[in-house]
């Protein structure tokens, strides 16, 4: 592969092109979520989600790192924290159970940096870690101060299946509706023209969608609330979604 090493001015002017044309913000209503390197989407909306902490399962090993979220937000713009959790594939946690605090003590924190009530955790279980979800789920919801409502993302694979959802003390589940694989076509498919196939928690509450990745034509059911991701980090014109 050849490198095309470009002279330092033309660097800099089109650092500076790139800055002055900002990132555009999510559609309107809805709230940007905000992976670390991302940009702060302009106009601003009324609410973020930055990832304010990465829990990274592995092994017998428990890694924990800070997010970035943005500094210096205007008092109107709200802010629901994030904390993410990965269960490594590669090498699948030993004894998660056994290191449930760490999870709960990293959403009680962000949960106090809070300014729009909510704080999200953000976990892709596998199957064998269903009970794990659930008891984590449970015993988050016993921890937060009872103002605070808890917000979990879920698989949408997950909203076939009963035994993931039922009775979930979350405030809100949110299904994510896109980078869903080889399901991804059917999955868009049913909550369009087949909504009442799901379960109802994904019918209504909140919903994940991908800038990138446009739902079928037709009236998907109406969501209270709108995550939206965009993968590159909202420094790219806007799709129409």
């Amino acid at each position: 592969m050849s490198i095309v090493r470009l002279p330092a001015l033309a660097l800099a002017l089109l650092c500076a092109c790139a800055a002055a044309r900002g990132a555009d913000a999510p559609p309107a209503g809805g709230i940007a979520w905000m992976w670390d390197g991302a940009r702060v989407p302009q106009p601003l909306p009324a609410e973020i989600a930055p990832v304010v902490r990465h829990i990274l399962f592995r092994g017998t090993q428990v890694l924990v790192r800070p997010g970035h979220p943005p500094h210096g937000l205007p008092p109107d713009v709200r802010v629901t924290p994030v904390v993410h959790v990965e269960m490594s594939v590669v090498r699948p946690p030993v004894d998660a159970a056994a290191h449930e605090a760490i999870v709960v003590d990293a959403v009680v924190r962000a949960a106090a940096r809070s300014t729009s009530g909510w704080v999200q955790l953000d976990l892709e279980a596998h199957p064998s870690q269903r009970a794990f979800y659930r008891r984590l789920v449970r015993d988050l919801r016993a921890a937060l101060p009872p103002g605070t409502r808890l917000s979990v993302t879920a698989l949408a694979w997950w909203c076939r299946s009963n035994g993931w959802l039922d009775d979930l003390p979350a405030d809100e589940v949110v299904p994510m509706f896109f980078r869903m694989g080889r399901d991804g076509p059917a999955m868009r498919a049913m909550l369009v023209a087949e909504p009442d196939r799901l379960h109802a928690r994904c019918r209504g509450e909140a919903i994940g969608r991908s800038l990138q990745e446009p739902l079928p034509a037709g009236a998907p059911p109406p969501f209270r609330r709108t995550y939206w991701f965009d993968n590159r980090h909202w420094t790219a014109p806007t799709p129409t979604p």
